[in-house]
This record gives structure tokens, sequence and C-alpha cells, in this order.
């Protein structure tokens, strides 16, 4: 006497078969539904529906095998891999340029150089904070410049602002004047 075949799950007896066009409707639109609702985009969504179709068409399921609960589950396995996978691409590479928003400006500086800019305002800045620019410019970063400079911790805060308030009232006047 052999065992019944179970109402639902991957128990196909090593046969490939083709599905009907309202099966790939069905489980496509169960697959995708799942995605969405565990939040993924519509993009990615599409993207765990082909993953699951290369699945099925691979292990050769038959039909009855995929009722709703068990598509299902697999659609939400998918949609675990997926998440995985996309945590360790951002761990590696880190976040994505399109992640990122640009910044708005609301002055339109194109007509001058950048070297041009920071020559005009280290003119006009006072010691400590153009020798800070200077070494800026140069390639160190803003605490480095200042353990150079033998600016204490605590007012490196200080300069930092100083030289953005400066930097932002020479742009400004500089503006106004064209």
């Amino acid at each position: 006497m052999s065992d019944p075949q179970p109402a639902c799950g991957p128990a196909n007896g090593g046969e490939r078969r083709s599905y009907s066009e309202e099966e790939v409707k069905q489980i496509s639109s169960r697959v995708r539904h799942v995605s969405l609702a565990a939040g993924l985009s519509l993009a990615a969504a599409e993207d765990v529906v082909q993953d699951v179709w290369q699945w099925l068409l691979l292990a050769g399921l038959p039909a009855p095998a995929l009722c709703t609960a068990w598509i299902s589950a697999v659609a939400h396995n998918f949609v675990m891999r997926q998440r995985r996978e996309a945590v360790r691409l951002r761990y590696r590479e880190g976040v994505s340029l399109e992640a990122i928003g640009e910044p708005s400006s609301t002055a339109d500086y194109s007509s001058l150089e950048a070297n041009e800019v920071l020559d005009r305002i280290a003119r006009v800045l006072p010691a400590i904070e153009g020798k800070l620019l200077a070494l800026i410019r140069q390639g160190n970063t803003l605490a480095r410049a200042a353990t150079v400079l033998r600016i204490p911790r605590g007012s490196r805060a200080y300069y930092r602002g100083r030289l953005l308030d400066l930097a932002r009232r020479e742009l400004s006047s500089r503006r106004t004047t064209r």
C-alpha cells in the first residue's frame, strides 16, 4: 500500500510538468501579494515572483502541491532571502547614491570657481580661521587641522561654526554686490 499524496506540499514524484495560464496567474498573484504585504516595493516583489517561478520550474512541482498556504510560505521564505541579500549588500557596499538626497541650494554660484571662492573667503577671515581653512583645503579634516593649530577640543565646534558663518557672510555679500 503506498502513502497517499499530501493535499498540499512539494510532493511531485520526480515528474516535470507545465502550468496552465490560470495556475500561473494565481501563483504569481499570490506570491506578489505576500511580497507586497511584507513591505517590498513593486520591483522587489516582481523579483521575488521571478525567483519563486524559477525555483518552481526547476523543481517541477505538480499543481495540487501548490495550495495557497504552501505557496504563501514559499513566497515568505523568498522575501526573507531577498531581505538578507539586501542587508548583506548594504553592509558590504554601503548606502547607494540613489538613497542619498541631493542638497538643495538657493544661490547660483556656477559662475565662480570653487578655488576662487575659497581664496576670497580666506582673504577676509581672521588669522586662526584662515589657517584652519588653509589646512582643510590641504586635505586635513577639521579635527586634524584643529590639532595642528592646537585649538582645544572644547573650542573646535566654536571655530567650525565661526568659519562657516564667516564663509556664508562673505558668499552672501558677494551675491548682493553682483
